[in-house]
């Protein structure tokens, strides 16, 4: 009888512990798709997107490819870029929209791929100008880490589509 006893609280505690990683996994995943969305919602606020990341951030884009393993020099580059888009056309509206968002955990790891729309949408004076109504769309995948209790993007890598 004592054996069944042990045996029915040996079972009850690995149930517990079971239900307790499925809910941290849980709290993850939802942790880690939530940092991905504020990465999209922050495309054109380099400086609320630099948050998001680690300091050695790897991140790869463009045809030929460029890699950037210094994610302060990165953000430098972003921010010139983005700087030298709204001196063209203040008024103009700049966001990303993502569509077939696939986020997989792996432990204290996330990977997230999803294509993504950069949408770019000149004001009547930038049309003046000549400048249109553009949409550049990518593939990318994201790599985000659980570092010190929270969540960050430690790669990106974005390709045209």
């Amino acid at each position: 009888m004592t054996k069944l006893k042990n045996l029915a609280v040996y079972q009850l505690i690995t149930v517990i512990g079971l239900l307790a990683t499925a809910a941290v996994q849980a709290d993850d995943m939802d942790d880690a798709t939530a940092l991905l969305n504020a990465y999209i919602e922050t495309e054109s606020d380099l400086n609320a997107q630099g948050k998001l990341m680690s300091e050695d951030r790897i991140y790869i884009v463009g045809s030929p490819a460029m890699r950037m393993t210094n994610n302060e020099t990165n953000m430098i580059g972003q921010a010139h870029d983005e700087k030298r888009r709204k001196a063209m056309d203040p008024k103009s509206l700049y966001y990303a929209t993502i569509e077939d968002q696939i986020v997989r955990m792996y432990g204290d790891a996330a990977v997230a791929s999803f294509r993504r729309n950069i949408n770019f949408q000149p004001s009547a004076d930038g049309i003046r100008n000549g400048m249109s109504n553009n949409t550049v769309r990518q593939l990318v995948t994201v790599v985000m880490a659980k570092i010190d209790g929270g969540w960050k993007i430690v790669h990106t890598h974005i390709s045209p589509a």
